[in-house]
């Protein structure tokens, strides 16, 4: 029997940066490419031929169909299969799409296209598409854009079959510098509206013209353009009427109108029951409304329901891992703590890569007195089978201030570590000492360290010192972080510019790379130096913990100053006499331009952030204290507090 060959047919204009990732994709998957070229001026048809397609020529008309019509001319294939330049078919897809076309009986297969909005990292809409059909001379696309297959092949046959496979095409098409590059979405409100025009009775058109005005944010227009292509479908035989519902959904929550929201969701409801994706903003919408015990429900429907079939558009997650996240949060606020971080960890455990749930997890567990049990609840319920996963989670306890409960995993991280681990594991355990305000066991882990004369031992040394300063003790040392904080506390003190010079050899510093402040456990344990605005931050929260509430004090107005321009100037740093006068033939050499008073002193959004945490946890240690009875009761009124801690600014997981 003949195998039966698969033909690649696509349009491209000037794709040559996204087309080699679209073709390499489909090696070995199909028998032949077609490429229409409907204009490029830059390398895509050669690129097109170096895979071996077949380049047709084809004068753009502002018709999507009459394009891939001329593609589909020249397929000698039994099935097509169409992509855009802007897709990849997925690896698993490409091992699968030849078992699908040989046994199946159907006239047109389904795949699941995976599309990538926004940045590319805040999950995927799944929709299923008709993407590859049997090759007929009656098999042509109608639609001057969106345009169509399914019509024509159920028009040459009525009793056409379809299946739904799970093989997916990824689409970055839409992710934001794509759109903006390519002025997608005026070219597709200019080609719907033009095809309204011509067809004003095809609810398909005014449907996809809503779904384009949606993506700009005009919610109330694309509302009633909803509305248009509603009452001219039969939601029980058209496809996308699921979606068409969903988007009406989406508009009327945008616009805060929330019972229209939750009465469509029921109307809706009943005629797609399986649909949890509306099971789950049902949820969404009574929480709006003040319904907790409804949104509760809806909410765990949407988990017990799962994804909805494969049939449906959905978002990934509903039903798992963001369904879970919602209802955490939804009894996070009914002060159902326990509750919320049961949820939260369904969460991560759909979905390992997921941090915010983790964050919630830890902050809850810290502001309710329970961070004792999270070594526990980690072992228990998360499976931590690596050390880049626990170096992670680390770094999650650092950022929620759970620092005991940090310490007690990090003793675990490794049963034989080499000696170079030994002393990375201890200055990340020095870290977490700092923050705790624990000055003597935080010395203890790092002389060791510096007596060894290792990697990290300038490190360590300079560490040492800025203890030193904070306990208020004199110190031989050049760390830069450390003399500025000395010239900074005596010129506040009100001494004289010349008593302020230090003799430290900072005349070579140089302006030290941002590190990502949002991994500083991660970075610890890998034996880099803290940046200068994060290490003033460990020590402000090692203040807090400790009660140097002075220290406190005075680090807070020393960062104050800086970041207002009011700091020591770099001349001030250095020794007077020839010291000086070297800075000043660098200087008129432009050779002194990137040195700072410490390192990543110009970083000022850095510092921002890191004063703001040291304020943020002062002020959720005064809540702490409030919360608490002199006898070890607490307050009646806790549970305002506990809110009011929970609500503080802090780090979230969430990608900025």
């Amino acid at each position: 029997m003949r195998a039966e060959r698969i033909s690649l047919c696509m349009i491209v204009k000037d794709e040559e940066e996204l087309l080699p990732h679209c073709l390499a994709s489909v090696q070995g998957a199909v028998d032949e490419i077609i490429v229409v070229d409907t204009g490029s001026s830059d390398r895509s048809a050669e690129i097109a031929q170096q895979y071996g397609a077949l380049v047709v020529g084809f004068e753009w008309c502002e018709d999507f169909a009459a394009a891939r019509n001329a593609g589909l001319e020249r397929a000698s294939g039994d099935w097509i299969l169409f992509l855009d330049a802007d897709e990849a078919l997925d690896r698993a897809a490409r091992e699968q799409i030849r078992s699908w076309t040989s046994v199946s009986g159907c006239d047109g297969l389904f795949l699941n296209i995976h599309n990538y909005t926004g940045t590319g990292q805040q999950g995927v809409t799944v929709n299923p598409v008709l993407r590859l059909f049997r090759n007929a001379p009656e098999h042509r696309f109608e639609g001057r854009i969106h345009e169509q297959i399914a019509a024509a092949i159920c028009r040459g046959n009525p009793e056409a079959a379809f299946h739904v496979t799970d093989m997916v095409i990824h689409h970055y098409g839409y992710q934001t510098a794509i759109v903006e590059r390519k002025d997608k979405v005026n070219r597709n409100v200019r080609l719907l509206q033009q095809a309204v025009e011509e067809e004003p009775d095809q609810p398909f058109h005014h449907y996809n013209l809503g779904v384009e005005y949606l993506r700009v944010g005009e919610a109330e227009r694309a509302l009633e353009t909803f509305g248009v292509a509603r009452m001219g479908i039969d939601p029980a035989v058209t496809s996308y009427a699921h979606l068409l519902f969903k988007y009406e959904v989406r508009c009327l929550q945008h616009l805060n109108r929330w019972q229209e929201a939750l009465d469509r969701i029921d109307a809706a409801l009943e005629l797609f029951p399986e649909y949890t994706d509306l099971m789950h903003h049902r949820g969404v919408c009574a929480d709006a409304l003040g319904d907790a015990d409804r949104a509760e429900y809806s909410l765990r429907e949407a988990v017990r329901m799962g994804p909805p079939p494969p049939i449906y558009h959905t978002e990934e997650g509903i039903g798992t891992y963001q369904t879970w996240y919602t209802l955490g949060r939804l009894l996070e606020g009914r002060a159902d703590l326990e509750g919320a971080v049961d949820a939260y960890v369904e969460a991560v455990r759909a979905k390992s890569s997921l941090l915010p749930p983790l964050y919630r997890i830890f902050r809850i567990m810290r502001v309710s007195g329970q961070e004792h049990q999270i070594p526990e609840l980690v072992r228990e319920r998360f499976a931590l089978s690596s050390e880049e996963a626990t170096h992670k989670v680390l770094g999650i306890l650092e950022q929620s201030r759970c620092y005991d409960a940090a310490l007690q995993l990090l003793s675990g991280i490794s049963s034989q570590p080499s000696a170079e681990m030994r002393e990375r594991l201890s200055v990340a355990e020095a870290m977490l000492q700092i923050q705790q305000g624990r000055w003597n066991k935080a010395r203890l882990k790092l002389e060791p360290v510096q007596r060894k004369k290792g990697l990290l031992a300038i490190s360590s040394a300079r560490w040492l010192e800025r203890l030193e300063w904070i306990e208020g003790k004199e110190f031989n040392g050049d760390d830069p972080l450390t003399l500025w904080l000395k010239r900074s506390s005596q010129v506040g003190e009100g001494t004289n510019e010349e008593s302020a010079v230090q003799t430290g050899r900072i005349a070579g510093l140089r302006a030290t790379k941002k590190k990502d402040m949002n991994s500083s456990m991660g970075v610890t344990v890998a034996g880099a130096e803290y940046d200068g605005w994060q290490a003033l931050g460990l020590m402000m929260e090692g203040c807090v913990q400790s009660g140097r509430w002075k220290e406190l004090h005075s680090l807070i107005q020393m960062c104050r100053q800086q970041l207002a321009g009011e700091g020591l100037s770099v001349r001030q740093s250095v020794r007077v006499g020839e010291k000086e006068k070297e800075m000043e033939g660098k200087k008129e050499n432009g050779k002194v331009s990137d040195i700072e008073s410490f390192p990543g002193a110009s970083d000022t959004l850095t510092g921002t952030s890191w004063l703001v945490k040291g304020l943020v946890s002062a002020a959720d240690h005064h809540l702490e204290v409030f919360a608490q009875h002199a006898d070890g009761q607490r307050h009646r009124c806790w549970p305002v507090v506990q809110h009011i801690r929970l609500e503080l600014p802090g780090a979230d997981g969430f990608e900025s």
